[in-house]
């Protein structure tokens, strides 16, 4: 049998987590619709037209990558 102090409803805890996600989700949608206009974009040998949040999404995901594996492979010399 169950004890009464396990019979008391729980209070609801506030799911932080899931309002802060759905907080980055509305705050990405409204950067997307607003930097929706084409742009010119020069790379190497390479000149090409694209809407500016493909060329900040490519800028942000090669910025992670980086600052990803720069470290690792800096670690990895350090130790040899």
């Amino acid at each position: 049998m169950a004890e009464p102090h396990e019979l008391r409803s729980q209070p609801k805890q506030r799911n932080w987590r899931s309002w802060g996600l759905g907080a980055a989700v509305l705050v990405a949608i409204i950067f997307i619709f607003q930097n929706s206009q084409k742009v010119k974009v020069k790379f190497l040998f390479i000149d090409t037209t694209t809407p500016l949040i493909f060329a900040l999404l490519i800028a942000a995901i090669l910025g992670a990558v980086i600052g990803y594996v720069g470290p690792l492979v800096r670690q990895r010399r350090r130790s040899e």
